[in-house]
């Protein structure tokens, strides 16, 4: 398996699609370090912490370009305007994530991120003319249901600006999922790289107007591993694994991070979240495995290349 990877990095060979969904699986499983990262910060502010977040996963993908050239260079070749808002919505939706983790549970966050590929589907049909079956309309009104469940929750118990940078984050992935579906062609780095060097640029600006970018050691290491090691490796991860898997797989393989996060801050600092909430998750969970279930008759012909989405908390 280790070795297949390292083969497919340097451009050498492709992995089957099991050595691919256990990529996707590890990628979710290391995105969500982000939730319990962010839980154990001390004194650093929401902005501090994505400015450290942004110029580590720069730095992650500055190093990944160079360590590619050696085998197969990233080439910036065919970045258009859409790449550019690709990369803009990537770094939106990185604040998004971090600025809905420290205003409402992370439960709340990751089922409402559980439901991307829902929105995907709903802004390919306006953006792209993509034609919308049946199966995902109907799942369309469940994860509705379960939408206005756990917003509900989340208003009730205080927390209305968290629950509003929560619910965009799907939206902000699905037209990721959009645009990367469009320029196809583009190595996805290129967008990682503009994301990470939006993120730091408008986070910087926004701390420097208010605390400033000094902040302790640890806060920046928990800063670098959310955005060094939980996007700078998850990316990577996902980004080689997908080609090997039939798109419509991709987001159930990602649950990983949906079920993980929510769970190491269960665990640690004990963030219990309410009955309301997990009602409303287990709903979008379940319209989404179940569209993926039903989807699974187009989805066993040879693996697609195109772009899936990508949950980039």
């Amino acid at each position: 398996m280790l070795t297949a990877v390292r083969d497919a990095f340097a451009g050498n060979g492709e992995l089957t699609e099991r050595q691919g969904a256990v990529l996707l699986v590890s990628a979710g499983t290391v995105f969500s370090l982000t939730a319990i990262s962010l839980a154990a910060v001390e004194d650093a502010s929401d902005f501090q912490f994505l400015t450290y977040r942004g110029a580590s996963t720069t730095l992650a993908m500055l190093l990944l370009i160079v360590a590619r050239r050696g085998g197969r260079p990233v080439s910036f070749a065919g970045v258009t305007r859409n790449v550019w808002l690709a990369g803009f919505t990537l770094g939106a939706t990185s604040m998004l994530y971090i600025l809905a983790l420290s205003r409402t549970s992370a439960a709340t966050t990751l089922f409402l991120l559980a439901a991307a590929p829902i929105f995907a589907a709903l802004i390919g049909w306006v953006v792209l003319r993509e034609r919308v079956e049946r199966s995902t309309l109907v799942a369309i009104g469940i994860t509705a249901v379960g939408v206005a469940i756990t917003v509900g929750a989340g208003l009730d118990i205080g927390s209305v600006s968290g629950v509003l940078f929560a619910s965009g984050i799907p939206v902000t992935v699905g037209l990721y999922s959009v645009l990367m579906r469009s320029v196809s062609g583009v190595d996805p780095v290129v967008p990682a790289l503009i994301a990470g060097s939006v993120l730091t640029l408008c986070s910087a600006a926004a701390a420097l107007a208010t605390d400033g970018l000094g902040i302790s050691l640890r806060d920046g290491a928990l800063a670098c591993v959310s955005g060094g090691i939980a996007l700078g490796i998850g990316l990577p991860m996902f980004n080689l694994g997908h080609r090997s898997v039939a798109a419509a797989r991709v987001p159930l393989l990602l649950m990983a991070e949906v079920v993980l996060a929510p769970l190491w801050v269960w665990i640690w600092p004990g963030e219990t979240p309410n009955a309301a909430t997990l009602v409303g998750g287990a709903v979008i969970l379940g319209a989404v495995v179940w569209l993926m279930l039903v989807s699974k008759h187009a989805t066993d012909t040879a693996p697609s290349s195109r772009a899936a989405a990508i949950p980039v908390d």
